[in-house]
């Protein structure tokens, strides 16, 4: 968007918007006003029509009171009533028609003449005869007529006593209050009128026939606070459409007079007063905005020219002497400083293109001085770093040599324990030597005593085994007797069989004795059973007792031979100790030896560490040398280039 359009724009904000909002304030304050006049107006209407009413009303029931106090009408004379009432008609034109009901409810006569009824039941009456002077009935639809009417009555007193003889009513029709508001309404407000219970008694625009055909309007707010007594004016949504209704209450029939009047006919007036107030601000804008246009316009003029002049500067054109703005406003002072400004582009262009050619001439030789260095500097990197690597090698022979030299430190520090170990178990097997000398001595006694109770057991067993056999004979001859016995049993067995009855009790203790031979044999069986197995133990015995004398003789020679062995073991173990002792002398020579060719080792490693440290220092030095005057040299051709670029851009632009 151009400034002319942005410029235009908020001119036009900045009259329409506080425009629309004077002309929306102006709507409101005027509707309020409208709202508040017609308010007020229809308040004094509905007061006014209150009045009418209850000075018709009021009209109405002193006509009744007077004619109720008619000697004709006390008397109940006909006559006398039919032209007292007839005249009242003439007089009183609000009323329809007149009766004279006797006390039980039974009408005495109706001017002008129509058909009687009883009325005993409708409140009004039962009101007039408990003597209220004044009563002012519900709507009713008329027992005779059928139409809807209201009643106004009187109670008739006897004129000696005071006493209610009767009662004297009129019939309003409510055709006859359509009309009456009629009268007091007009094309914009309508008046209406509502009873005691919020229902219509009569409007202006409807006819009502039957007690159906009267709309309630109890459930309204406004009937509700009319009813209680208030009046006001409030705005009501009724029957689809906004109303302004003020309504009062008529204390003597207690009714509610009401005026309406549609909303949108209140703020008419206001709407066309807005309407004229837009029309002027519509033609107040387009006025504004053409004498803005103008204005802008001319004032943009410059600006154009201006921005057309630099739009040739940013295709590089850069020949435009001056610009032809002569006024001494902003946009002077804008013009001739975009002036200076050009003539001063012009000037850095110029210096720019003069330093651009030494700037590219100087990065050349920078880029061939850079390259010379950086070979140098290449060369000493890789003799550098060949000396870093003999001295890492010699490092890394050196560290193997100290390593070596260190396991060999260890083995012979593992040999001096050995050694000391040897030298230990040496002394140990001399002093066990002797001791396994002096044990032998003692087992060769032992042994002779062992073979001399050896023998005393073989003699022992010897007599063991003549007596088991001894003990056999026995057994067997035990044996024998069981056998023998065990037949005489069985023989006395059958001796007792024979003898009958009597032989029972010898039967059964030959019985007793069979089995006792039984057990005798059985356990004569295994005593020899058992002697024989003594014997051949007995024989096994002897025969080991005879094998270990054989043995504990050859084993007294072997400890004999032992002793002697150990004796030269002994002798032997004293050598070995001296030549141990010795060795252990050596060992702790090479232990020395070994712990100063380490010391040396570790100074030539720490050496030739440093000489490696210090060559991988000058490495990295040379090669950081080498990657900044390679950065040199691309900075240099980078540079180069850029003073190339530049010429190019400047030559872009035309100074002359």
């Amino acid at each position: 968007m151009s400034i002319k359009k942005k410029l235009l724009a908020v001119l036009l904000l900045t009259s329409v918007v506080p425009l629309i909002i004077f002309i929306a304030i102006s709507f409101y304050f005027a509707e309020n006003t409208a709202v508040k006049n017609s308010m007020s107006d229809n308040l004094k209407r509905t007061e006014l029509v209150q009045e009418k009413v209850s000075a018709l009303i009021n009209e109405d029931l002193h006509g009744l009171e007077m004619a109720a106090k008619d000697p004709s009408i006390q008397s109940y004379d006909k006559e006398g009533i039919n032209n007292v009432l007839s005249y009242n008609l003439k007089v009183y034109k609000s009323f329809d028609s007149y009766v004279v009901t006797k006390p039980d409810g039974n009408q005495f006569i109706k001017v002008p003449d129509g058909k009687l009824a009883n009325a005993s039941d409708r409140n009004f009456f039962q009101l007039a005869m408990k003597g209220t002077d004044e009563v002012v009935s519900e709507i009713l639809q008329s027992n005779t007529t059928g139409n809807l009417i209201t009643v106004l009555a009187t109670p008739i007193r006897d004129a000696q006593n005071g006493n209610v003889t009767g009662v004297l009513q009129g019939t309003i029709q409510l055709t006859m209050l359509k009309d009456f508001v009629k009268e007091l309404s007009d094309n914009d407000v309508t008046v209406y009128v509502l009873d005691s219970d919020g229902k219509l008694l009569a409007d202006a625009n409807k006819t009502l026939e039957k007690l159906e055909d009267r709309e309630d309007l109890s459930d309204y707010a406004f009937v509700k606070d009319g009813l209680s007594g208030n009046k006001g004016s409030v705005s009501v949504k009724k029957d689809g459409t906004d109303m302004l209704i003020s309504y009062v209450k008529d204390p003597k029939t207690g009714w509610l007079i009401c005026a309406e009047k549609p909303y949108g006919l209140v703020i008419k007036d206001s709407i066309k007063s807005s309407l004229i107030i837009s029309s002027i601000g519509l033609i107040l804008i387009i006025l504004s905005s053409i004498i803005g246009y103008l204005v802008i316009r001319r004032g943009i003029k410059p600006i154009q020219l201006i921005a057309f002049v630099a739009e040739d500067i940013a295709k590089g054109n850069l020949t435009i002497k001056n610009i032809n703005v002569k006024s001494k406003d902003e946009i002077g002072i804008l013009s001739r400083s975009f002036e200076k400004m050009v003539n001063n582009l012009q000037e850095l262009i110029d210096n720019i293109k003069v330093h651009t050619v030494r700037v590219s001439e100087a990065s050349k030789e920078l880029a061939e001085v850079c390259g010379q260095q950086s070979q140098a500097s290449t060369t000493t990197a890789e003799n550098v770093n060949e000396i870093a690597e003999g001295a890492l090698r010699v490092n890394s022979s050196i560290d193997k040599i100290s390593s070596n030299i260190d396991n060999l430190e260890l083995r012979i520090n593992n040999v001096k324990e050995k050694s000391n170990t040897v030298t230990k178990v040496v002394d140990n097997a001399a002093d066990y030597s002797e001791s396994g000398s002096k044990a032998l001595s003692q087992i060769n006694l032992s042994m002779k005593n062992i073979q001399e109770s050896v023998n005393n057991i073989a003699e022992v067993l010897h007599k063991l085994g003549e007596h088991s056999k001894a003990i056999g004979e026995i057994t067997e001859v035990i044996k024998g007797i069981s056998e023998q016995t065990n037949l005489l049993a069985l023989n006395a067995a059958i001796e007792a069989a024979r003898a009958g009855e009597q032989g029972k009790g010898f039967a059964v203790v030959a019985e007793e004795v069979r089995a006792l031979a039984e057990q005798s044999g059985v356990a004569a069986e295994k005593v020899s059973n058992l002697i024989n197995g003594i014997q051949s133990e007995t024989e096994n015995v002897s025969l080991v007792m005879d094998k270990g004398l054989n043995e504990v003789g050859c084993g007294s020679r072997i400890i004999e031979e032992a002793n002697r062995y150990f004796d030269l073991i002994f002798n032997s173990i004293q050598e070995i100790s001296v030549n141990i002792k010795e060795v252990d002398n050596s060992i702790e020579s090479m232990e020395n030896d070994g712990k100063e060719i380490s010391l040396n080792m570790k100074t030539m490693a720490e050496l030739s560490n440093s000489v490696s440290m210090g060559a991988q220092t000058i490495s990295a030095t040379t090669e950081e040398q080498v990657a900044s005057i390679e950065e040199m040299t691309a900075s240099a051709a980078e540079l180069g280039e850029m003073s190339e670029s530049l010429e190019k851009m400047t030559d872009k632009f035309q100074i002359s």
